[in-house]
């Protein structure tokens, strides 16, 4: 990444020859052997002040202190930034050398002990999600807290004031990085949340779930190597943003996973956060939370992006990081009050599962095809073919039943983490829903996808040279289609044009429908 060349990075630059340069919005980080160097810029963006030395220094200083309360030797020393004669030095930030300024200097983390990292290389388990999700829950368990900061820091007023500056702050990107309709639609249900809850926001706060966190719980400041595990990079710089309900901390962390597509780790670090804090109001904040999180990842990639243009080789990046939080907010969003699940429904390749599969990697949904857990219910690999007459065997009634049950059972087990379930699938019979129905209590939108028959037949023959869970083939496709049932759409999508039209479709439908 290109780093903004001010004369501190200069200086930091000749007195470590640094092997790694990482920029942020408001640090500029330098890497040299086992160590990092956090050198703050001199910037002001109202929530955040480093605009004087005094500040950075004494930001520097309780940066550490903070930090120190979730990981164990890692935050080393605060360093000044001095002048001796012809050159310049680190010494200790009370030595009496000219100053020039600040840094923070901590011990080198290996990259692969980072979760973000390990997750990236497939290292998790879900026994892996349990333990990190009770260890986060614990440690917040233990963390002191004083009633009154806490008070005046993470009351209602204070959570309103920190959505709607987020809001505030976005609205000069509006249209330039950031969907106008889906940022007002994430506002207006954010002030509707905060409308109605107001009285349970104060409540979480005498009731001990707003602590002195950390702020910034992301699954790049989690670390664990061996036996050690541990918090980084707390928020130092706003009280108010540091004293938070811990359903704020963890929502950002599962935020996080939903962004880089795994919602599995996500729902199930959050089932176990949510063993330790196991009230009856803390799941009732789980998407308002996570719409939060997403609107402050998306303020900081436009932060990030002010005044920068296309020469920058991260403009694209961050471009699209931005619009991504925006959409996963607006799908939050849709769940603040109700998390309801979605049915893409259709005959055989109608398009339901491209559609269903590209809108799953689009926004934060837990996409479920019929076809995939038909065949794992028989511990039948998902990408082999099966070829049995229509509606027999593995398709008969029987096992379509219990395909419809279990379907339902997992979608109520989403819900109760906040989850939309998007079911894809031909939901070719009306009893279908009602089975669906017997293990889910939540309402659904139904979706129905359809092409043209010789669009259907070109794509029928096509798919047989193909891997594919579905079964679907031209000689039972006129069977399907005379005896399907129609279970009747709430939106109805011809899939002859392009994907990405028809899931922005869909979700401007759920939005206006909300």
């Amino acid at each position: 990444m290109d780093v903004t060349e001010t004369p501190v990075v200069t200086i930091m630059k000749d007195i470590l020859k640094p092997d790694k340069i990482i920029e942020t919005h408001a640090s500029t980080v330098f890497i040299k052997d086992d160590f990092v160097y956090k050198v703050k810029k001199n910037v002001d963006f109202g929530f955040l002040d480093y605009s004087s030395k005094k500040k950075r220094k004494a930001m520097c200083i309780v940066e550490k202190d903070l930090n120190e309360r979730f990981c164990d030797d890692i935050y080393i020393e605060v360093l000044k930034i001095a002048r001796r004669e012809k050159n310049f030095v680190l010494v200790p930030f009370d030595s009496s050398l000219l100053t020039v300024d600040y840094c923070l200097k901590m011990k080198r983390i290996p990259d692969n002990a980072f979760l973000s990292n390990k997750l990236k290389n497939s290292e998790i388990t879900s026994e892996d999600a349990f333990d990190i999700g009770v260890k986060i829950a614990e440690l917040f368990k233990s963390a002191k807290s004083d009633p009154f900061a806490a008070e005046h820091n993470g009351s209602a007023a204070i959570v309103r004031q920190n959505c709607l500056e987020n809001f505030h702050q976005m609205r000069d990107y509006h249209g330039k990085f950031i969907d106008k309709k889906l940022a007002d639609f994430i506002e207006k249900q954010t002030v509707r949340f905060l409308d109605e809850f107001h009285e349970l926001l104060d409540q979480r706060v005498k009731d001990g779930f707003v602590i002195d966190g950390h702020g910034d719980l992301r699954l790049e400041h989690i670390y664990i190597e061996g036996s050690q595990f541990g918090l980084i990079d707390c928020i130092e710089f706003n009280k108010r943003f540091r004293y938070n309900d811990v359903m704020s901390e963890i929502a950002f962390l599962c935020m996080e996973s939903d962004q880089i597509g795994d919602t599995a780790f996500s729902d199930c670090l959050m089932d176990w956060f949510l063993s330790v804090y196991n009230d009856d109001a803390s799941s009732k904040l789980i998407n308002f939370y996570n719409a939060y999180r997403a609107c402050v990842r998306a303020k900081v990639a436009c932060l990030m992006l002010s005044g920068k243009d296309e020469s920058w080789d991260m403009y694209e990046a961050k471009k699209n990081e931005a619009a991504k939080f925006i959409d996963m907010a607006a799908v939050y969003s849709l769940s603040m009050f109700d998390t309801k699940a979605m049915i893409f429904y259709g005959l055989m390749a109608s398009g339901k599962t491209k559609n269903a599969r590209i809108f799953a990697e689009t926004f934060p949904v837990e996409h479920v095809n019929t076809d995939v857990v038909r065949k794992l219910m028989h511990g039948i690999d998902p990408d082999s073919n099966v070829h049995v007459d229509y509606g027999s065997d593995l398709y008969s009634k029987e096992n379509s039943i219990k395909l419809y049950e279990t379907l339902g059972a997992m979608a109520q087990s989403n819900r109760d983490l906040g989850r939309i379930t998007l079911i894809d699938g031909s939901f070719s019979k009306l009893e279908y829903i009602d089975h669906l129905k017997s293990n889910y209590k939540g309402e659904y939108i139904k979706m129905r996808f359809f092409a043209p028959d010789d669009v259907v037949m070109d794509r029928l023959k096509k798919r047989m040279d193909k891997v594919t869970a579905s079964d679907g083939r031209p000689e039972i496709y006129e069977k399907q289609k005379a005896s399907a049932e129609e279970i009747g759409a709430d939106f109805e999508i011809e899939t002859t044009g392009k994907t990405e039209d028809n899931i922005r479709a869909v979700i401007g439908y759920l939005i206006d429908k909300a």
